[in-house]
């Protein structure tokens, strides 16, 4: 991989080590862009990203913010072996990979000023709290969410905890050939959640 002539943010899907019997299973490069927008990242926080997969987010905010610390939890030995093969590949040294299943031992994580959830495996509504009680008084939580259901859990929790949040329903086509000719070709529909903790 020729590091130079990657762009500062916004890698190829193309550059990560994937899994190999779901390539398709990882943030696409256009959502990250976003979520990275909405995390409004500083230097030298302490980020968490819950349901790392292969750690492209993380890869991303470590690179942009290279004296951060960002703890990548994945519940898969191989999500966890991918993140390291993908940290090797892009040179960052400031990921930690942790192989935990959220919300295990989060509290014993150093205090976030940021947090990404891309995946709960079922465990939310226990996962939302333990951010609540860790992340400083105006951290961020970003959610990125394919189902209803995870948004229903989501908006629920942070009305009922009195957070400030907005959404954004984010629907993209690229652009594929189909014979001689080009058509768009969509991704799967995401919501991103950006909520403030405010005291």
């Amino acid at each position: 991989l020729a590091l130079e002539t990657l762009p500062v943010f916004g890698l190829p899907d193309h550059s990560f080590a994937s899994f190999g019997d779901r390539p398709g299973l990882m943030t696409k490069r256009e959502i990250r862009l976003v979520i990275l927008g909405e995390l409004a990242l500083q230097t030298g926080q302490v980020v968490w990203d819950i349901g790392a997969g292969t750690g492209s987010v993380a890869i991303e905010i470590a690179r942009l913010c290279p004296t951060s610390q960002i703890y990548a939890l994945e519940k898969t030995a191989l999500g966890i072996q991918l993140i390291k093969r993908n940290c090797q590949r892009f040179q960052t040294s400031n990921v930690i990979p942790l192989h935990n299943c959220a919300p295990e031992n989060l509290a014993q994580l150093p205090t976030p000023q940021r947090i990404f959830i891309g995946g709960s495996g079922g465990n939310l509504g226990a996962i939302l709290p333990i951010c609540d009680s860790r992340l400083s008084v105006g951290g961020v939580v970003v959610l990125a969410l394919a189902t209803l259901e995870h948004l229903q859990t989501s908006l629920e929790w942070f009305s009922r905890s009195n957070w400030e949040y907005h959404l954004l329903q984010v629907q993209i086509s690229r652009s594929v050939p189909i014979a001689k000719l080009t058509r768009f070709a969509p991704l799967n529909p995401i919501t991103i959640v950006r909520a403030i903790k405010k005291r």
